[in-house]
């Protein structure tokens, strides 16, 4: 390795500890962000539901144990019942063990539906965590914006005060030699304090923004570490509502709040179960262990059950009425979200050929500034009041770099804007 290219290493690594870029705080943002981490518990929760929803295609089995003292207040040994009630006709402790099978063999579509509207709600989640993401990545890029409008301030304006303080040390010998009134040195000085003052105030709202991006990052910047441009290219391609995290996400929820309607159309339909159940018994006269101990097979008994929804006070169809209501309401928030979508990016695309032009007519701003600077830079040698005519035109070339360099940063972040957007689409959350 060469000295040269070795210095050029050394520099840039340099610049490296004292710079941060927007991908950077990006990266961090999604690492460590507890907004995102409460969404994927979400996602976690609706696949439990799913699980839940599906523990319906299994059979249940439980097992159950009875043990007790039953004493006949009378002499009949009959069985006799009333109502659910079986009247005791015995003196004996008794052991009771049974083994229970049930199993939903056919629910007529019921269960399907229901599989389908977790499904849909389990993908609006989804859609939903992608939104998020790409909302705080946007907050995240305007804030960066803000803090860099401020950076550009805060050196032009130090550059500016450099400049000034020329002035002042000019007009200050001027004066003492009868060239210039105590009033024009006293008006420097207050442009430089003013100067300072601005200096100050900037200083704090940028405080104030590094303070938001470490919140949303959790990244602690270093002492004077910078934040580096935006990236500017050419805006390409077109965004459509349909291909949004937030379109997938009502489209998901349209679809499940269907699927919920349909169930609660099934609800009338009939339901086939099968169930088993085997009976061990044991009794004793005088003793729980022995009745334990004589524990024996005693019956068995399986079969089919077909149960059909008649009547239930009207709430399966108001169920059914409130969420055809609810699936109106989300088409209707689906059409507004278009229009606010469409109108944003509009407004957008606008706001980036505007400030393309702007960006234009300041590059030719600075170059006339430029040639004015030259030409003045001639004078110098003529005297005092030339060198103050050129610092001046300097000080207008500073001020025109400094709506530059605001102007490229907003076209940068229209750029930037839409190139979150365009990867906020290809969100996958597995």
């Amino acid at each position: 390795m060469n000295k040269k290219t070795f210095l050029l290493l050394a520099f840039f690594n340099l610049n490296q500890l004292y710079a941060v870029d927007f991908k950077q705080l990006q990266i961090l943002l999604e690492e460590n962000s507890n907004q995102l981490e409460l969404k994927k518990y979400d996602i976690d929760i609706s696949n439990e539901d799913m699980n839940i929803v599906n523990s319906e295609n299994y059979p249940s089995l439980n097992v159950g144990f009875n043990i007790e003292d039953s004493k006949s207040l009378t002499d009949n040994t009959n069985s006799t019942s009333v109502g659910d009630n079986n009247l005791v006709n015995d003196s004996l402790k008794k052991s009771y063990s049974y083994l229970n099978l049930n199993y939903n063999l056919y629910s007529f579509g019921r269960l399907d539906s229901k599989k389908k509207t977790q499904e849909y709600k389990i993908e609006a989640i989804k859609y939903e965590y992608c939104q998020e993401k790409k909302d705080l990545i946007l907050k995240l890029l305007e804030i960066y914006s803000n803090a860099l409008t401020y950076q550009i301030k805060i050196e032009n304006l130090e550059n500016i005060i450099e400049e000034k303080n020329r002035i002042y040390e000019l007009k200050d010998r001027l004066f003492s030699i009868g060239d210039v009134t105590k009033i024009e040195v006293t008006k420097s000085a207050i442009e430089v304090a003013d100067l300072y003052s601005q200096i100050s105030d900037n200083k704090k709202e940028l405080k104030s923004f590094y303070e938001q991006m470490i919140f949303l990052t959790n990244y602690n910047f270093s002492k004077n570490e910078d934040l580096e441009p935006l990236i500017l290219n050419q805006l390409e391609g077109e965004i459509e509502f349909e291909n949004s995290s937030n379109a997938k996400t009502l489209i998901s929820l349209i679809n499940s709040k269907k699927s919920e309607v349909t169930l609660y159309e099934k609800e009338f339909l009939p339901n086939l179960n099968f169930y088993s159940k085997y009976d061990f018994y044991g009794a004793s006269d005088n003793s729980y262990k022995t009745s334990i101990d004589e524990l024996r097979e005693n019956s068995y008994r399986f079969g089919l059950n077909l149960t059909v929804n008649l009547f239930d006070g009207f709430k399966t169809s108001s169920l059914k009425q409130k969420a055809t209501l609810e699936l109106k309401q989300l088409q209707t928030k689906y059409d507004l979200e278009k229009e606010k979508f469409d109108n944003e990016i509009l407004i957008s695309n606008q706001n980036y050929q505007m400030d393309k032009l702007n960006l234009e007519n300041k590059l030719q701003n600075i170059q006339l500034s430029l040639l004015n600077q030259t030409n003045t830079k001639k004078l110098e040698e003529v005297g005092e009041i030339a060198k103050i005519e050129s610092i001046n035109s300097n000080i207008e070339k500073i001020y025109k770099h400094i709506d530059y360099k605001l102007n490229e940063g907003k076209l940068a972040y229209e750029y930037t804007k839409r190139k979150i957007l365009f990867e906020g689409e290809k969100c996958i959350v597995h």
